[in-house]
């Protein structure tokens, strides 16, 4: 762990914090699955050209959050079952911000927020008069997300609007939560296999469309403006090598963060069953395996190789950081703190 981190984690811990009332959310279904219930289909990138020899897909599967401890004063609450965000929380990564906007007579509430260089997760409470505690099935929300010189970074919305550039993160989740009359919160988590995040700090997160999904299969879409000023902690990063040579396998880069670590390699064979991507694990040197909930998999035609790209739930907090990377097929690869 370098000085920075250390120097952060002394700083923390000194800090009193209190343990409220645990709240269990589940992340059972996943953004895809809303998308196929909505009449207006919200753009994602499952299969995805690159270039001509270079493809990429985009995989996610369900995620479990749970709100099982939170950080005392501001750091409140959006405490995941997630082993890397959750230790994030812990350490202040969470930002509270409780910022309300009105719009077409729906009020949002950007309550919690978090980011590091490869994971994106809010919290956001809604109020409308289109919300029936017994008939609401599901709610999921269009955004756009500018830097602080204003250009759109990232874009989730509908395929019949614009959008610029590629965007950063893939692979969107969400969950409803709290259903009452009126009122539900929904909660995101969306991944960035590919780069690094830039700086959210002075960022804004503006909703264009809520898309309230009923029981009896009809939906309400509503348009408006909710925009919301967002900063963001210090990201600490720890970038990692290979500490043994793998035949057939190549370390591309592997960096760890808050809540995050991302990792790509590259194998000599072209990965005929997807489904083997996921086991790959990250292990740490108490035998205890992560496993990645989407990935970004580029297809090399000429060379006959794959490079693929995963995010851990692993944090730069965690104190136990002998780490390897285990491939189905490889010998296990020892990963290394750069100096």
């Amino acid at each position: 762990m370098n000085k920075s981190v250390e120097k952060r984690l002394q700083q923390e811990m000194k800090k009193e914090q209190e343990l409220p009332q645990s709240v269990r959310i589940a992340f059972d279904q996943s953004y895809e699955q809303i998308r196929q219930l909505s009449k207006k289909k919200t753009k994602t990138a499952w299969f995805k050209p690159v270039a001509a020899a270079v493809a990429t897909i985009v995989l996610a599967s369900g995620i479990m959050l749970t709100n099982d401890t939170v950080l005392a004063k501001l750091q409140t609450f959006f405490s995941l079952k997630d082993p890397g965000i959750d230790l994030a929380s812990d350490y202040g990564d969470v930002q509270y911000l409780a910022q309300s906007q009105q719009s077409e007579d729906i009020t949002i509430t950007l309550e919690h927020f978090f980011v590091d260089a490869y994971r994106l997760a809010i919290q956001l409470n809604i109020e409308s008069e289109h919300i029936q505690m017994d008939d609401l099935h599901d709610m999921h929300v269009e955004y756009r997300l500018y830097n602080i010189e204003g250009q759109e970074i990232d874009t989730l919305v509908s395929d019949t609007k614009p959008i610029a550039g590629r965007g950063i993160f893939t692979g969107a989740q969400f969950k409803l939560e709290n259903v009452k009359k009126h009122a539900a919160t929904l909660e995101m988590l969306t991944v960035s296999n590919r780069v690094a995040v830039p700086s959210l700090d002075g960022a804004k997160l503006v909703i264009e469309t809520i898309h309230f999904l009923n029981k009896d299969g009809s939906i309400i879409s509503v348009d408006g403006k909710w925009a919301f000023d967002l900063t963001s902690p210090p990201v600490e990063t720890q970038v990692f090598v290979g500490g043994n040579i793998v035949p057939g396998l190549e370390l591309q880069q592997a960096a760890l963060t808050n809540g995050s670590m991302q990792i790509s390699y590259k194998v000599d064979q072209q990965i005929e069953n997807e489904n083997d991507i996921f086991k790959t694990a990250l292990v740490n040197d108490n035998g205890e395996s992560f496993y990645a909930n989407s990935a970004n998999v580029e297809y090399l035609e000429e060379e006959q190789q794959t490079i693929i790209s995963l995010v851990f739930p692993y944090s730069i907090w965690n104190e136990q950081q002998t780490l390897s990377l285990a491939v189905k097929g490889y010998e296990k690869l020892r990963l290394v703190e750069k100096e």
